[in-house]
């Protein structure tokens, strides 16, 4: 049994909580591990981790890791990051090595923006915001990178998909932004996003959640520990209510006030319909950008990827599929990908 496997099959799942359209199933694990290694956001804070464009010239679609520390820095697939030429998010999770520097694969989130916006270099460098990108994108950029990694085994998006996507949503939220930048819809919304953000809790062993919007699965994401589970639910949420407030103004099946009994037990038999899907996918294993592998999943509804390191998985999360992006079995049998549990 891989460690992928194993982990899913451990998880327990927690009673589900609700807000508006948005509803998270917590994820309870009694195995969690003890690896030491610290996420972008404390690297950041302590100064020990740096991040910029790269050396010689900027690129749209990389980005340079400076890791100053003697433990390996976590990044997180869909943590974006503000400042720089243009905002940019992380194309996957990357486990970088101590005291070294990486070159991170990332798309643009900011279209209309090429330049520095301060002018001392000491403060042109990248910092963290306070989400994730929203789930739709992310379902976008993962099903994206899995097929270039197929085809030329390089962890590149459809950048402009992600353009388009951001462009229509800003739309759908009748949002504007001077440089086309995903961080406008937030600070838009930011008094309802709060709302969600101020109704979900992290529960003592929570190791992940499941988000699901009107009902309907959105997506997961999956940590080592609970520890950085705490560190990074409040970001995930934000991300996933975006596209919940985008589905209450544009989905005429949105229903905020549901509140019948069979609320609970249809998000949890949603949850594990979603889970045993996850679990029969097929997959297939890359080297990862610096430490450990990445394994992508891939199903006719579903796209998503894992970090495993010495048989740790570090970060796994998984989107439904937007339906415009959905594929049959048959397609994707002929991709070749081998099943999980082979």
């Amino acid at each position: 049994m891989s460690a992928i496997t194993s982990i899913l099959s451990e998880l327990q799942l927690g009673d589900p909580a609700h807000c508006d359209n948005l509803s998270l199933v917590p994820l309870f694990s009694d195995v969690q591990e003890d690896f030491t290694y610290i996420t972008l956001e404390k690297g950041l804070e302590t100064t020990t981790v740096e991040i910029e464009e790269l050396d010689g010239g900027a690129r749209v679609s990389d980005i340079l890791l400076r890791n100053l520390s003697d433990s390996p820095v976590l990044l997180i697939e869909g943590e974006e990051l503000l400042g720089a030429m243009q905002n940019r998010i992380l194309n996957v999770s990357v486990l970088v090595s101590p005291l070294t520097k990486q070159v991170i694969p990332v798309s643009c989130v900011e279209a209309g923006r090429w330049n520095h916006q301060e002018s001392d270099p000491s403060k042109q460098k990248f910092s963290t915001a306070n989400r994730m990108h929203y789930a739709r994108g992310r379902a976008l950029e993962s099903r994206a990178v899995s097929l270039n990694l197929q085809a030329s085994r390089e962890y590149r998006s459809d950048q402009s998909k992600i353009w388009q996507d951001i462009d229509e949503k800003s739309a759908r939220l009748n949002v504007h932004s001077e440089s086309s930048a995903a961080d406008a819809m937030y600070v838009s919304k930011s008094t309802k996003i709060d709302k969600f953000v101020n109704s979900f809790k992290h529960l003592p062993s929570q190791v992940g959640s499941v988000f699901l919007v009107d009902g309907k699965v959105s997506g997961l994401d999956l940590y080592s520990n609970e520890s950085i589970h705490t560190q990074m639910l409040p970001r995930l949420i934000r991300s996933y209510a975006l596209d919940a407030i985008d589905s209450s103004l544009s989905s005429a099946t949105s229903d905020p006030k549901a509140t019948d009994s069979n609320k609970d037990e249809n998000a949890t038999k949603a949850v594990d319909e979603f889970l045993a899907q996850l679990s029969n996918s097929w997959s297939k294993r890359f080297k990862g950008v610096c430490m450990g592998e990445n394994i992508r999943f891939m199903d006719d509804r579903l796209t998503g990827s894992a970090l495993e390191f010495e048989e740790r998985v570090l970060h796994l999360t998984a989107f439904t599929l937007p339906k415009e992006e959905t594929e049959s079995p048959v397609q994707y049998r002929e991709r070749r990908i081998r099943p999980l549990a082979s």
